[in-house]
């Protein structure tokens, strides 16, 4: 079970798209008492998938990229993904 303040700090981490520091300051949390936090099985799971959100939101921008024929985006693309191929 979560407190109230952990709630609220996974809401306000989740709309800084993961950025730990941002949520953080804004919910007035140290570094050290959200590392206590990461103890917590449930608390470690709901900021994971919080940062799975984030990727696949950064994924999607990436894609949005590629789908408008940007070369760097392209070529990040096939760099990352492509290696398998040599790129």
């Amino acid at each position: 079970m979560l407190t109230e303040k952990q709630e609220a700090f996974l809401d306000t981490l989740e709309k800084s798209l993961g950025v730990v520091s941002t949520a953080l300051l804004k919910e007035g949390i140290t570094r050290e008492e959200y590392t206590m936090w990461l103890k917590n099985n449930v608390f470690k799971a709901k900021v994971e998938h919080i940062n799975e959100l984030s990727l696949d939101f950064v994924e999607n921008k990436l894609l949005k990229k590629i789908k408008e024929d940007d070369l760097n985006a392209i070529q990040f693309f096939l760099k990352t993904k492509g290696k398998k191929r040599g790129y």
